[in-house]
C-alpha cells in the first residue's frame, strides 16, 4: 500500500490513482532568473523519489514539471543583463540561459527528467482561455487593463481555504499572499493577468472584443498547464511548504473556478524548508549554497541527494558543511560495498518487503537509509545478494549505485596511511591526527575498525 500525508485533508491517506494505467503528477518548477539553491533543489528530489516510489510499484507515471519564464524578477533580471535587446528576445535568451543551468545540476543529482516540462510563455493561449471562463463564471473582473479574482465572490459559492485555515475577513493589504502590485477592488483578491508596463515583454489578449495588452500572472500559470497536460482532478501536485499558500490555494481557486471541477488535484503533497545552520535559507538571505559550492568543494552533488534522504521529506533539513560532509562519507562507503560485492546475485525478499513497507509509508526515506545499512551489515545474506538487492532499492532513492567504481588508492595515500597507523600505535595521536588531515586534504577517508583501517574516497565526483 503506498500512502501520503495530503495537506488537503491533513492526515495520511492511502493512495489510489484516478486511472489505474497511469499516474498523473505535477510538480512546480524553478523561476529561471537564477541559479536554484539547494533549499530549491529539495523539491525536486523529492518529487523524484515520488515518482520513483511509484514506479516502483509496477504504475506508469505521467510527470509534468513548468518553468516560470515570466514574472517580475525574470522581467526585471533579464532587462538588467541585456539592455541592448528588445524585451521579449532579452527574456527569452535570459530564462534560456538559467534553465540550462538547471537542467545540468538535476542531472548531477540524478533527478529523472519530467516527461513534460512546460514553460509559461509557450502556454500563453491556454491562460487566457482559462481567465476567460473565470470572467465569465462571474468571479473576476477588470480594472486598469488588469484582471483580477474576487476571493469573495469565490468564498459565496466554494471553499477558499482547502490548503489552510483563513479567516478572510482578517487579511491584510502588504502581506506576502496580497502583493500584486496592481489596483484591485479587494486586497484578499489576486492577480490573473497584468497590464503592460514599458519596456516589458507583453502579449495580446481579446476579451469580449477588446485588446488588452499585457502578461500572466504567477499563480494563473500552474493552473492552465497542468489543465492541459493532465485534466482535472490529476492525482498528485508537489511542491515546497512555501508554496503551499497563497500559490498553492489560488492555483486550486482558479481551477476550480474556471474549469469546474470539484478539486485541481486528489493529493497535494508538501515538502519542507532547509535551514542554513538553523536558519531560513534563500537568495534574499544571501545564505544559500548551489551545487557549483559543493562542486568547488569536491563534494558529489549525489551527497547532498543522500542528505536528503536521511530527513523525512515532511520535515525540516538543516544544511551544515558537516552533516554534508557527513552524507559524504556515508555515500562513499555505501559505493565501496556495492563495488566489493559480486554480481550475480537475487533480490532478499525479507530486505525488500522492509524497504517498501518504508517507503510506502508516506516515503518514510530515513527508515529507508537505515535498512540499507541493516542490509549492508547482515552477515547472513550472501554478498552477491546484497548487491542485486541495494541496485533494486536504488531504483526509488536514486543514488546512481549501478555507476560505483572500484577507486585506486594511489601510493602516497597508502604510504600515509600507513605512517598514520604506526603513529597510533605509538600513541602519537596530534602526529596520527595530522596525517589524517593530509589525506582527508587529497579527498580520501581512513575509517577505523576492529579490523583494522580502511581507506575509502571521500566526496566522491560523479
Amino acid at each position: 500500500m503506498l500512502q501520503f500525508y495530503n495537506s488537503l485533508t491533513r492526515k495520511k491517506e492511502e493512495f489510489k490513482p484516478i486511472n489505474e494505467n497511469e499516474v498523473g503528477l505535477y510538480c512546480c518548477g524553478p523561476t529561471v532568473y537564477n541559479y536554484a539553491h539547494i533549499g530549491n533543489f529539495r523539491p525536486y528530489v523529492f518529487a523524484d523519489v515520488l515518482r520513483r516510489a511509484i514506479e516502483y510499484r509496477g504504475l506508469k507515471t505521467k510527470f509534468v514539471m513548468n518553468i516560470t519564464d515570466v514574472d517580475d524578477k525574470t522581467i526585471r533580471d533579464s532587462r538588467q543583463k541585456y539592455p541592448e535587446l528588445e524585451p521579449m528576445e532579452a527574456l527569452k535568451k535570459f530564462t534560456g540561459e538559467f534553465e540550462q543551468f538547471f537542467w545540468e545540476d538535476s542531472k548531477k543529482l540524478n533527478i529523472k527528467k519530467p516527461d513534460i516540462i512546460t514553460r509559461a510563455t509557450e502556454y500563453i493561449a491556454e491562460m487566457q482561455e482559462l481567465i476567460k471562463k473565470i470572467m465569465n463564471a462571474g468571479y473576476g473582473y477588470e480594472k486598469d487593463g488588469s484582471f483580477y479574482l474576487s476571493v469573495a465572490k469565490f468564498a459565496d459559492d466554494h471553499k477558499y481555504g482547502n490548503l489552510v485555515d483563513i479567516d478572510l475577513k482578517q487579511m491584510k493589504s502588504g502581506t506576502r499572499a496580497l502583493s500584486d502590485e496592481y489596483e484591485k477592488e479587494d486586497v484578499q483578491d489576486f492577480v490573473l493577468w497584468k497590464a503592460a508596463k514599458d519596456n516589458e515583454p507583453a502579449w495580446d489578449f481579446n476579451y469580449n472584443e477588446k485588446n488588452y495588452h499585457g502578461r500572466p500572472g504567477w499563480h494563473i500559470e500552474c493552473s492552465a498547464m497542468s489543465h492541459k497536460c493532465l485534466g482535472a482532478p490529476f492525482d498528485i501536485h508537489t511542491g515546497g511548504i512555501d508554496l503551499k499558500f497563497p500559490h498553492h490555494e489560488n492555483e486550486i481557486t482558479q481551477s476550480v473556478a474556471g474549469y469546474g471541477s470539484e478539486k485541481m488535484a486528489n493529493f497535494f503533497l508538501h515538502n519542507e524548508h532547509v535551514l542554513v545552520d538553523g536558519q531560513r535559507m534563500g537568495k534574499r538571505f544571501k545564505n544559500f549554497y548551489i551545487i557549483r559550492d559543493r562542486e568547488e568543494k569536491k563534494i558529489n552533488p549525489l551527497a547532498y541527494s543522500y542528505l536528503v534522504l536521511t530527513v523525512h521529506y515532511r520535515s525540516k533539513l538543516n544544511f551544515t558543511w558537516e552533516s554534508l560532509n557527513a552524507a559524504s562519507s556515508a555515500l562513499s562507503s555505501l559505493y565501496s560495498a556495492v563495488v566489493s560485492f559480486p554480481d550475480g546475485g537475487v533480490i532478499n525478499a525479507e530486505h525488500k518487503k522492509e524497504f517498501s513497507e518504508a517507503i510506502g509509508d508516506d516515503l518514510d526515506t530515513p527508515r529507508a537509509i537505515a535498512i540499507i545499512w541493516k542490509l549492508v551489515k547482515d552477515g547472513k545474506i550472501p554478498a552477491a545478494d546484497k548487491k542485486a538487492t541495494l541496485l533494486d532499492f536504488d531504483r526509488v532513492l536514486g543514488l546512481d549505485l549501478a555507476k560505483a567504481k572500484a577507486v585506486e588508492i594511489p601510493e602516497e595515500i597508502k604510504k600515509l596511511a600507513q605512517a598514520r597507523e604506526q603513529m597510533r600505535k605509538e600513541k602519537k595521536w596530534d602526529e596520527a591526527d595530522e596525517l589524517r588531515q593530509k589525506i582527508e586534504a587529497q579527498g580520501f577517508e581512513i575509517q577505523d575498525s576492529a579490523d583494522g583501517q580502511k581507506i575509502i574516497k571521500n566526496n566522491l565526483k560523479s
